[in-house]
């Protein structure tokens, strides 16, 4: 069993190498940071390790963006900051290095660079998995040409010389280890201060606790060492109960279980506290952790464009499976020497060079990015998480854990809308009620998964559920689209989606019980440049709004076509059939919602008795910045020249210790009173939102918000959902839900729930 399992650890290498070509084919590691260099000529060398590229989904391309571009700024900043302190010589050690190529890119970098500072650099991984290596770099004339002449011992499987070495080392062995690293060059009483980088990339974490420990705790012997770990961890999602996981690390560990490479330190080491304790247990003086949402943030996407650029390399729309990841990976940057430390140490301090060391030590700047110990840590910081008990809270009831016990649905991004005692759902992404399903909750095959057309129908007295015959004639299927119920209850309005990355409707379908779908408008090619009508959008929000005493769908935000994020307003006239366009009133553009999706809005009522919109959340399009903010939009209509127009004001929400409102999307939300607004869901960044902050109730006029406690949800994932108000029998209900989490199984909030008001 222990010699499967390190197979199938190896066999770890060939899946992440093949995402990293991945990115290099699509240009997402291009410019390359060389002047005038493309992706055809990359010096990140990785087409010359991967012989046969193999195409990522978009969210595992951006995953591994992240991750090679934040590990590249880390171990370039390590090399230029060891240069410009004036180092003589300085070593770069990758741990469990597979094929990764960086040695190769660094000598083509270094190449045309004048620099006194000589470099070692060491691979270490499997004797088996390095002879590997080596015969690959040996057959491939552009590898091998970088290979540094007369190396002092050389056979099939190894490779040491002054500048480069390739060690075949089971890191399990240490007395090993500190042999094969004597003879590349690096001892621990070598050279004084000639400083060294560890670099372990999803390595350790293969390891028993025990053993990963003593690999950490050995580099800490080297006097002037920066060991740089990349791996999982669980954020806390329970406060109270450490065993209570939230469903996304649940799929995680069985995936990883499944497929015979454990992640056996996680079982130990599980949030980013408990890997700062250990490093400083295991002798590491400075250590800073961050998760890979912040690190995008701070170094691999910090500004606008380099969002725009990445957006326009692929279609890209799992944005909460993305953010989920990116909670659920870190980067710890630990030192030997410590930047507290009385004494001056000529010592390379990377965060520092790359400018975050400034911003990490900031707490004004880590509380206005809602950033708490789930996203970053440090030894020598205090926590800027505001205590869960310090936020008040109101007790909710479940008004029936499973209101349908015969409903079992695998879906998200679909609607549900409520007509007398029947609720119906329709469309979404998932798993078709006719597929085979072994295990109903995880580890579903994407082939199963399509876009859905088909309308469920919800017994809203009895609880019974039954899937209605599929209308030939009705509307295509689709996903992210919008279903709102006319004030009369005797209608659905049914606008937009998505059938594919790039297929986005434009059409409005009546749906009743008694005469089933009508198709009410269909945007004509003809039409698509008309500004007079809207472009077709998914992931926006719609609403029945009463305006001039006209009943109409008010459309607000998502995203159109070309992956643009809308912001417009647009509302289609129940009586009338047509759209008209609300421009912006507002000369003061800081008072203008910028384009943002995923958002949820609700309709309530001002001081005047007029009906306002409360935007609540989303991400912002030219930026991909999850919102915490919320938004009043009044709308209306001129009496002389008949000009729809709307306006926007931003309000402040707080909680009763001042506690700000947390970033979210994906989430719904509903209006339970004059001035109430529940939010169910969703995800946040750069953290997780824990249990307790899942639901929320917010209080526009009086700019507060509380947290809501039912007495237990703690198994829902609560991402594309929907919700509903039944005001008949005074609950909210809610059904489906769900995600992929990172190619490790799918999750389904399989069950229906409802919340009494």
């Amino acid at each position: 069993m222990d010699q499967a399992t390190d197979l199938a650890v190896q066999g770890t290498n060939t899946s992440s190498i093949t995402s990293k070509r991945s990115l290099e084919r699509l240009g997402y590691l291009d410019p390359c940071h060389v002047p005038g260099v493309t992706e055809k000529d990359s010096p990140f060398m990785l087409k010359y390790v991967v012989p046969k590229p193999c195409r990522r989904s978009p969210v595992i391309n951006r995953a591994y963006y992240q991750r090679v571009e934040s590990i590249r700024a880390l171990v370039d900043g390590w090399i230029v900051e060891c240069e410009s302190l004036g180092v003589d010589e300085c070593a770069v050690i990758s741990l469990g290095c597979g094929f990764d190529p960086t040695f190769f890119r660094l000598a083509t970098l270094r190449k045309s660079k004048q620099s006194r500072t000589k470099l070692k650099y060491i691979d270490i991984d499997y004797p088996t998995l390095i002879a590997e290596r080596l015969y690959m770099v040996r057959n491939q004339d552009t590898l091998r040409s970088l290979l540094p002449e007369n190396p002092s011992r050389e056979d099939v499987a190894e490779f040491v010389s002054e500048t480069y070495s390739c060690l075949g080392i089971d890191l399990r062995k240490l007395d090993q280890l500190e042999k094969g690293l004597q003879d590349a060059g690096v001892s621990k009483n070598g050279p004084i201060g000639m400083p060294i980088l560890v670099v372990s990339e999803v390595v350790l974490a293969y390891l028993e606790a025990d053993e990963s420990d003593a690999v950490i705790k050995f580099f800490a012997g080297y006097p002037e060492a920066t060991f740089i770990l990349h791996e999982q961890c669980i954020p806390t999602f329970d406060a109270d109960h450490e065993e209570n996981l939230q469903p996304f690390a649940l799929t995680m560990f069985r995936h990883f279980e499944r497929t015979m490479t454990p992640l056996k330190t996680l079982r130990k080491y599980r949030s980013l506290e408990n890997h700062r304790d250990r490093f400083q247990t295991l002798g590491w003086p400075s250590c800073d952790i961050l998760n890979m949402n912040l690190l995008n943030d701070f170094i691999v996407m910090p500004m606008e464009e380099d969002h725009q650029r990445i957006s326009q390399l692929e279609p890209f729309d799992e944005y909460d499976e993305l953010y989920w990841i990116g909670s659920y990976y870190f980067i710890a940057i630990a030192s030997t020497t410590s930047g507290n430390s009385p004494v001056p140490i000529r010592s390379p301090d990377v965060l520092r060079h790359i400018s975050l060391r400034t911003k990490l030590q900031d707490p004004t700047y880590l509380s206005e990015e809602h950033v708490d110990q789930g996203s970053y840590v440090n030894i020598n910081n205090a926590s800027t998480m505001t205590p869960h008990s310090a936020i008040s809270s109101i007790e909710v009831n479940w008004a029936g854990q499973n209101p349908f016990p015969r409903l079992d649905l695998n879906r998200k991004g679909h609607t549900v809308s409520i007509l007398g005692d029947h609720a119906y759902i329709f469309g979404g992404f998932g798993l078709d009620t006719t597929d085979y399903q072994e295990d109903q909750r995880i580890f579903h095959a994407r082939s199963q998964q399509t876009r859905l057309g088909s309308m469920m129908r919800l017994d809203l007295v009895k609880g019974s559920v039954e899937t209605l015959p599929r209308d030939e004639n009705g509307p295509a299927p689709r996903m992210h689209h919008s279903a709102v119920t006319t004030l009369d209850g005797s209608a659905i309005y049914v606008y937009g989606g998505r059938d594919g990355p790039t297929k986005v409707h434009n059409d409005v379908w009546r749906y009743t019980p008694e005469d089933g779908w009508d198709p009410l408008w269909r945007a004509k090619v003809s039409q698509e440049s008309d500004s007079s009508i809207p472009k077709g959008l998914f992931k926006h929000t719609a609403n029945i709004v009463t305006i001039a005493d006209r009943e109409m769908m008010v459309v607000f935000g998502g995203r159109l076509e070309s992956g643009e994020a809308n912001d417009q307003v647009w509302a289609f006239d129940i009586e009338e059939g047509q759209w008209g366009h609300f421009r912006w009133r507002q000369v003061d553009q800081r008072q203008r919602l910028r384009g943002i999706f995923s958002h949820s809005s609700v309709v309530v009522k001002d001081e005047a008795g007029q009906d306002n919109l409360i935007v609540v959340g989303g991400i912002l399009g030219s930026s991909e910045k999850v919102l915490s903010t919320v938004w009043s939009l009044t709308l209306g209509i001129n009496d002389d020249d008949r000009q729809c127009w709307a306006e926007a004001r931003e309000i402040e929400v707080k909680a009763n210790n001042g506690a700000p409102l947390k970033p979210r999307f994906g989430h719904s939300s509903v209006a339970v009173g004059e001035d109430r607004i529940w939010v169910l869901g969703g995800v946040s960044s750069p953290g997780l939102l824990q249990w307790q902050e899942t639901m929320i109730e917010i209080r526009p006029s009086a700019g507060t918000f509380q947290h809501l406690c039912p007495s237990s949800f703690k198994e829902l994932v609560m991402v594309g959902h929907a919700t509903a108000v039944d005001t008949s029998r005074g609950r909210i209900i809610g059904v489906g839900g769900g995600g992929t989490c990172f190619g490790f199984g799918a999750w389904w909030d399989t069950s229906g729930w409802a919340l009494q008001i």
